[in-house]
């Protein structure tokens, strides 16, 4: 069992922040072209360099690296998961790696001969901030503004120090690949399309003819703070007629998860 710094934790975390939540497959800072080193961009929001493409081309792979605590509710989340990683990395020309599941809980837990995993000490209280703000004080500083502000806060809510990276790497002039086919979150996205990855964080509430109940619990529902202490059951009704693919296509692959992952319902925190 490895034991790393706080401060590796940290920039794990970081890392594992920018590629989920804020949409992007890579974060590339580029020298200013006029120098002669830096890479030519056409278009520094959308398209890729032709540099960066190339490495399409490359044997190397993404190696999967997932942030996770011992809660259950965290458990079962990493188990599907990591059912679907080895699903895809499975698939002909697939360019799935390794994957790790970095434990922040400083002790082993019931997963560990299921998911490859690499336990880390949780960082002292206050620690957090004052790393962040030695390796990102723009990052920080404009966060905090913007809790500060009542109206923002609002706003913003609990993505606010999201919107606040983005602010702040246009401060500094990072660009960024967007791949606007990155991925989806039902149920505002309504079609899977070709899109990589299915961020299931908002609450799906329908009625029985198949409407948004948004914010108001619906006659159908699947919300996974509602498995805060447990992973819910096998075979989830699917949603009724009239709900958008996203969210059928979301429920319909939990359910395959489940009824493949060995010991699904006996999982508890150790």
């Amino acid at each position: 069992m490895g034991r790393v710094s706080p401060f590796f934790l940290v920039l794990l975390s970081l890392g594992f922040f920018f590629a989920t939540y804020n949409l992007l497959t890579l974060v590339i800072q580029y020298k200013n072209s006029s120098s002669g080193n830096g890479l030519e961009l056409s278009d520094s929001i959308a398209n890729m360099p032709h540099e960066v493409k190339r490495l399409g081309k490359s044997n190397l792979r993404y190696h999967v690296g997932l942030t996770a605590t011992d809660t259950p509710y965290s458990q079962w989340q990493c188990r599907i998961m990591y059912y679907w990683y080895k699903k895809m990395k499975d698939m002909p020309g697939s360019d799935m790696g390794k994957f790790t599941r970095i434990l922040h809980s400083g002790k082993a837990d019931n997963l560990m001969d299921e998911i490859p995993t690499f336990v880390v000490d949780p960082l002292p209280e206050g620690l957090d901030r004052s790393i962040l703000e030695e390796i990102s004080p723009t990052w920080v500083n404009i966060s905090l503004r913007m809790k500060d502000d009542h109206e923002t806060d609002k706003a913003f809510g609990w993505v606010l120090e999201m919107y606040a990276y983005a602010v702040a790497s246009a401060l500094h002039g990072v660009r960024h690949i967007l791949r606007k086919d990155f991925m989806i979150q039902p149920p505002w996205d309504l079609e899977v399309g070709k899109r990589f990855i299915i961020h299931y964080t908002y609450g799906c509430d329908y009625n029985l003819k198949g409407e948004l109940t948004y914010g108001k619990i619906g006659e159908w529902r699947f919300d996974k703070r509602s498995y805060l202490s447990g992973p819910p059951p096998k075979n989830l009704s699917l949603p009724p007629p009239g709900v958008p693919e996203s969210v059928v296509r979301l429920v319909k692959m939990v359910n395959e998860a489940t009824a493949n992952i060995p010991g699904w319902e006996s999982i508890n925190s150790s």
